[in-house]
């Protein structure tokens, strides 16, 4: 039987407790985290592994995490240090970390406000979907997690595209997020089809040398609009910003079809999405520099020929 440590987020303590009563393993111990962007720091990492040594944990144990994007970044820093290297199984309870966050083995935390500079490459043994954790998850987050699933879809999959907005259209004309089984079921079904996109590309690109840099469709923008926003913009709202403005500028730059911008804005707006970046460029630029993509003063962004069609550019900034 293997031996697990399991690390959860305070914010799901109840879903936690119910889960751990479904894994069939000994328990080492387990430790609740303050999974916010504050809390995101080495000195997590070093909590948690001060935990794992003191709980006797071995090479051979595996770290168990529960929670949201937050958590998988900090307990996949951990895994990959403690020992050199400690098995990693991933509980993803938000919509973003099941779509987007769990997948692909990249994690990390921020210094001086700084998002993921400090991270390493960590692969999941496994992951387990619960769709039953979504069913508490607040309206907000759904909308905001959305980008990243509608970002995928217009990377890769125009015909999923249009039904993931057809659905998130619908859930944000709702006040509550009442999900019936219905649009539950459908909600993981896209989170799991976006995954597996996003799964396919990272297999072919682990280190994230070139070919997975196309996943940072929107990020480019959407990280400085983090940074400038000091995390007051959550992600999702941050990138469907930030793929608005990519696309602007790649029809600026006759690089994307016209009026592809104005398109893809009416259908973010529809699905709730904030598609106005509050800052001007010379600002965004200043941020930018410190993106982990930038190298010589160029940045390498992400633009879309059409829907379904990406290409990559380097961009000074």
């Amino acid at each position: 039987m293997k031996q697990v440590f399991i690390v959860y987020d305070v914010a799901v303590r109840e879903f936690a407790g119910e889960f751990r009563k479904s894994i069939r393993a000994k328990s080492l111990g387990e430790l609740a985290l303050i999974c916010d962007e504050p809390h995101k720091t080495l000195n997590e990492v070093e909590h948690i592994c001060r935990a794992l040594l003191n709980a006797g944990a071995d090479k051979g144990c595996t770290l168990l995490a529960i929670g949201g994007g937050i958590c998988s970044d900090v307990c996949g820093l951990t895994a990959s240090l403690y020992k050199r290297g400690i098995n990693l199984e991933l509980v993803p309870t938000t919509l973003l970390s099941m779509a987007d966050a769990s997948i692909g083995g990249k994690n990390g935390v921020n210094l001086d406000g700084v998002k993921n500079i400090i991270g390493t490459f960590k692969l999941p043994r496994k992951i387990y979907i619960r769709k039953e954790a979504l069913r508490t998850l607040p309206r907000k987050e759904i909308l905001s997690a959305s980008a990243e699933i509608l970002k995928t879809f217009l990377l890769f999959d125009e015909k999923n595209y249009y039904k993931a907005v057809a659905l998130f259209s619908e859930l944000a004309q709702k006040e509550e997020t009442n999900l019936s089984e219905a649009q539950l079921d459908e909600l993981v079904e896209l989170a799991e089809k976006a995954a597996h996109y996003k799964h396919k590309i990272t297999k072919r690109d682990p280190f994230d040398r070139a070919k997975r840099h196309i996943l940072n469709f929107g990020h480019t923008f959407g990280h400085a609009i983090e940074w400038k926003s000091k995390e007051t913009i959550a992600h999702g709202e941050a990138v469907a910003m930030g793929i608005i403005k990519a696309l602007r500028l790649g029809e600026a730059k006759n690089w994307t079809e016209k009026g592809l911008a104005d398109r893809v804005q009416d259908d973010f707006k529809r699905c709730g999405l904030p598609t106005e970046c509050p800052y001007d460029d010379a600002s965004l630029s200043e941020a930018m520099k410190n993106d982990k993509k930038t190298e010589n003063g160029q940045v390498d962004f992400v633009f879309l020929k059409k829907i379904g069609k990406a290409v990559r550019k380097r961009i000074e900034i």
